[in-house]
């Protein structure tokens, strides 16, 4: 029954539900990812039977509970992916960059805890990966915005991808994304005592509101607006250190490029 359902869903001769391997500019992918899960939970919020005062009826919220949760948790793995994908796009196109020293870099990257192995490199035969996404799979850490910051200034050493509220706002998302995957939605003392915003809220169990996973969504439009903006205008720099004269801006669009099926939440 398990294989059926694999074959159901996982088709050899495709992804699944229709989906395609990321082939634009990573932000531009992640946040028409995050509009369909708002989409989605838009829908249900919609649609789940309600009372006369327009409430949730109780199983309408506590189905609701589990929607919203499981599509924050899906959020923060699409934001994994693009973090990943955005450095390992800037990687590969260092050599369109000013003054790249490879044999240093690889120095810096080891130092970030970079580690190819025989073994990951073999599993990746016959998969025509770009060298960056090789070494962006290779590095632990995604979870941790401080050490993010410290893998995008191996590129850019002048540039904070994240700023220190951004900083701040995502340890919160990330260990309420832990809670959910790994207690059951619960807070735990060790988990609470860690990030400040969590401070008292201990042993208690997450529950989020209807405009919980819209406003997440609308905030990662302004974080990647400021964080892929900054990428941008030093890449644009690098590469006109380098001589690099024809069709840059476009070049850019394709690997730092930002937008979004809701244009409106970039402002």
């Amino acid at each position: 029954m398990f294989r059926k359902c694999l074959t159901d869903y996982f088709p050899r001769d495709g992804l699944p539900w229709g989906h395609a391997p990321i082939n634009e500019a990573p932000a531009k992918t992640f946040l028409k990812e995050t509009v369909e899960v708002v989409d989605a939970v838009n829908h249900c919020a919609r649609t789940f039977t309600k009372k006369k005062n327009g409430e949730f009826t109780k199983d309408s919220a506590d189905s609701y509970q589990n929607v919203a949760i499981s599509a924050f948790g899906l959020m923060m793995s699409h934001f994994e992916r693009f973090q990943r994908y955005q450095f390992a796009e800037l990687l590969n196109t260092m050599d369109f960059m000013d003054c790249v020293d490879d044999a240093q870099l690889a120095k810096e990257l080891q130092k970030q805890g970079c580690e190819l192995s025989l073994q990951r490199l073999l599993s990746g035969r016959g998969d025509p990966r770009e060298p960056g996404q090789i070494v962006a799979d290779a590095m632990p850490g995604w979870h941790n915005p401080e050490r993010v910051n410290r893998y995008f200034s191996v590129i850019f050493p002048k540039v904070a991808f994240y700023s220190k509220e951004t900083v701040r706002e995502l340890d919160l998302m990330w260990q309420l994304r832990h809670s959910i995957v790994h207690t059951a939605g619960v807070i735990t003392r060790e988990d609470a005592a860690k990030i400040p915003q969590l401070h008292g809220y201990a042993d208690r169990r997450i529950s989020l509101g209807t405009d919980f996973v819209p406003a997440v969504a609308r905030r990662f439009h302004i974080m990647l607006k400021h964080s892929v903006g900054r990428l941008r205008e030093e890449a644009k720099f690098s590469m006109e250190a380098a001589g690099v004269e024809e069709e840059i801006e476009a070049f850019l669009d394709s690997v730092v490029g930002i937008d979004s099926p809701r244009r409106s939440w970039l402002s």
